[in-house]
Order: structure tokens, then sequence, then C-alpha cells
């Protein structure tokens, strides 16, 4: 199976739906080829039922050419996954984590609600011992920013 023509394919398939391929390649693990497709959606967690449905759809388009028999491998790039610099925009309003660079003076790490960005910084409301804290970060202090899962 050609992966440089099956990927446009799973792409398309994947926009029509709402998301988007992270990557998608062959892999050998302890004996079993596999086929692992990563994908991800705008501001969304991807469901164990969203999984499934876009396994079957994927499945729908391979070629059933039995000297590349695979296993399909449909995930995700998690619930917490790391967010670039230049997306973060697009998360305002979600809860979210920041971790700090080694030696930067505060806590390691900080949850919260994304406020507000700017070029140089990140403001987050959090909870502080019972009330609710804005803080804002120099990005140049910030390791990375993840979505994160509120328990």
């Amino acid at each position: 199976m050609d992966l440089n023509l099956l990927q446009p394919k799973v792409e398309e398939l994947l926009k029509e739906r709402g998301y988007r391929l992270v990557s998608m390649r062959f892999l050998n693990e302890e004996g079993t080829r596999f086929l692992r497709v990563i994908v991800d959606k705008y501001q969304h967690i991807i469901s164990l039922d969203e999984i499934v449905a876009i396994s079957e759809a994927i499945d729908a388009i391979l070629d059933d050419d039995e000297e590349s028999a695979f296993t399909l491998d449909i995930t995700t790039t998690g619930a917490e996954k790391e967010i670039a610099l230049q997306e973060v925009n697009d998360y305002l309003g979600l809860f979210i984590k920041l971790t700090m660079k080694d030696g930067v003076k505060g806590p390691n790490t900080v949850k919260g609600i994304l406020e507000a960005v700017s070029e140089n910084e990140v403001t987050i409301s959090h909870n502080d011992k019972g009330r609710i804290k804005k803080e804002t970060y120099a990005q140049s202090d910030i390791k990375t920013i993840n979505r994160a899962v509120k328990y």
C-alpha cells in the first residue's frame, strides 16, 4: 500500500468530519505491522466513539491487499496535548496547564482558564486556596502550554 496515495484520501475524509490528520505512518511492533493514524480536532477532546467511527471510515477506503496486511491503529494527540504558541489564542476560555522553564521563580506548573494572550504574555485565572486569581506570565518563562483536564 502506497502511503503517498492513501494520505490525501485520509486527510480529505477527516477534514469532511471536522478532524485533521497529524501524522500517518507504517510501524512494525513485536512482529505486527501497523498503520498508525494520529488525528486531532480543534478545541475538542476526541471520544472513543469518535475514534471507532474514524477507524471504520478509514477502513472503508483501504485496499484489501493481502500482501500489505496491517492493523489499523487510530489515536489522538491526547486530552492534554501540547499547544503551539501560535495557536494559544485559539484556546481562550479553556482550561490549560502552563509548565515553567527551569529556574523560573514560583510554581513549576499552573492550571487555569486561559484569559488573555499578548505578544509576550499569557494570562490565566486559577484557584489559589479557594480564591480565583488572575495572573500573567511572560511567554519567555513558559516551557510548554497544554490542554488540561479538570477533575
